[in-house]
């Protein structure tokens, strides 16, 4: 086989810094259009390139078919056809599978217990903020077997969502090894990173 040379793509400073860390869980509230998804986009695909093997699953699970759909149709525009095994395309069930056999699956977040199940090895919750508690248990569960990282991304939609109370249970002096950024609007008025080991 063909050796290859993996270059992140550029992404400004706090891009690297929320989503590129060793923490199992990263909380990202962002502004819209502020990068999170091209972040995260870019993170899966990382994933899937070092830790992708025969049949090994990394998900991205958006609210709903609709959302998932759009970082699937990005990823597919932007990933090298000659790195590609094989994509579907069926609404609901649209995967890309790349040459070293690492699945990317899109999925919907409409029924958290249609989530449970698969040993996943990375995972973004795109729009999080929009979803049900459910989903981030139903994927937490999925992350358990293989000691996955996730990344929780969304725009801060009020004060009584889960994404709002898990970006603000972290201190950054949590004895369990817990890193939290509470972005300081000085720091960034469109990224708060928060960061946990679980």
């Amino acid at each position: 086989m063909a050796a290859f040379v993996y270059q992140r793509p550029k992404l400004y400073k706090l891009q690297s810094e929320a989503f590129f860390n060793d923490f199992r869980y990263a909380w990202i509230e962002g502004s819209t259009k502020s990068g999170k998804t091209v972040s995260c986009m870019a993170w899966i695909i990382e994933q899937a390139v070092f830790l992708g093997k025969e049949g090994r699953e990394f998900w991205w699970v958006a609210p709903v078919s609709a959302v998932a759909s759009i970082a699937f149709k990005r990823l597919k525009r932007g990933i090298p056809s000659y790195f590609i095994r094989s994509i579907i395309s069926s609404p609901g069930k649209e995967s890309i599978t790349r040459i070293n056999g690492a699945v990317i699956r899109f999925k919907s977040g409409e029924n958290a217990n249609s989530l449970y199940g698969e040993d996943v090895w990375a995972a973004v919750i795109d729009e999080a903020s929009r979803m049900k508690e459910d989903v981030f248990h139903a994927i937490r569960s999925t992350l358990t077997a293989t000691r996955g990282k996730v990344r929780i991304i969304g725009n801060v939609k009020g004060r009584k969502n889960w994404l709002f109370r898990g970006c603000r249970k972290f201190s950054p002096f949590d004895p369990r090894g817990i890193f939290a950024t509470h972005g300081r609007q000085a720091q960034s008025p469109v990224f708060k990173p928060f960061f946990s080991r679980y």
